[in-house]
């Protein structure tokens, strides 16, 4: 039966050694934090927002499966940052990942994310446990250096204390299926680069920092016609590109930038699932209030002015 990882597991650990199956790229390429690094601290706070679950096996060579999650008391999103081992196809994962769920609902989070490699066994084990895809994407690792050839092209901050023009930009271009499950713009605090030409936004670019590196998100008009140069300059007005590496993550709707990047020498990996798990609200409120009467009512045994509904 699956449970909260305790002190006394944090032994073997070791053994799982590089066998991680990452479920979170923001994780894996900005941080890539260890295994025992992140499940102690799961142990030692919570708002570390890490939360490790272990699910036991008979077994000599793991002592246990491991799933971790990672979620922000009330964020409305929680995310599985990673499954371990990564070789074993177990049923017990489905054990884990209701443990997971059961306790991202109780700090707030309405709804689960993931992101598997497709045909992976992630994606099998992920698929039976009732995630379901709702974007295909893949990883862009950018080149060090691109030819300098910006133009005009500029990209900006994000303007933080206005993304309203940002927020229509992106609604306007990113799918309804994937608007419902990503607030893309609508953050608590938006960081990244906007880029703007006669006056309207051409490309949003929001970006997640760490110290392994850089995953940005990128939205592009679909008729903007010199690609290439657009992502160059936004390469260019990114901090740290020559200390950390850069990712771009790619959803198969703005596939146009996918063509530009091979173009530019940018390396691929593989081709993904964005997949998400919905939690089922139950609300048991009984609610009492006045409804305002009339003037001129008859007086009556129960005026309607002193009425109390219940719902």
């Amino acid at each position: 039966m699956a449970r909260a990882l305790e002190w006394k597991d944090l032994a073997a650990l070791h053994r799982f050694q590089n066998q991680r199956m990452f479920l979170d790229n923001v994780l894996r390429l900005t941080y890539n934090p260890g295994l025992f690094s992140s499940s102690l601290l799961s142990i030692l706070t919570e708002t570390s927002g890490f939360c490790t679950a272990v699910e036991p096996l008979d077994s000599d060579r793991y002592p246990y499966l491991v799933g971790q999650l990672f979620h922000v008391n009330q964020d409305q999103s929680a995310r599985i940052a990673l499954l371990a081992p990564g070789d074993l196809d177990h049923p017990g994962y489905s054990a884990i990942l209701d443990q997971l769920v059961a306790r991202a609902g109780e700090g707030g989070a309405l709804q689960i994310l993931g992101e598997v490699d497709q045909n992976s066994l992630a994606d099998t084990i992920i698929t039976r446990a009732g995630f379901r895809p709702y974007a295909e994407q893949q990883i862009w690792k950018m080149p060090r250096k691109l030819i300098s050839r910006t133009g005009k092209k500029t990209w900006v901050p994000l303007p933080r204390a206005d993304t309203n023009q940002v927020d229509l930009f992106c609604q306007r271009y990113v799918p309804p299926p994937v608007q419902r499950v990503e607030t893309m713009a609508a953050l608590a605090t938006p960081q990244g680069l906007v880029c703007w030409n006669e006056g309207s936004i051409v490309g949003v670019a929001l970006t997640s920092f760490g110290p392994r590196g850089v995953l940005i998100d990128l939205v592009l008009h679909p008729d903007l016609s010199d690609l290439h140069d657009y992502l160059n300059a936004l390469f260019l007005h990114l901090p740290y590109r020559t200390s950390l590496d850069i990712y771009l993550r790619v959803r198969s709707y703005q596939q146009r930038i996918a063509s530009a990047l091979e173009i530019a020498g940018a390396n691929p990996g593989p081709e993904q699932k964005a997949v998400v798990k919905r939690l089922a609200l139950h609300y048991n409120a009984k609610q009492t209030f006045r409804v305002q009467g009339f003037e001129n009512q008859p007086d009556i045994t129960t005026p309607i002015s002193n009425t109390k509904v219940e719902i």
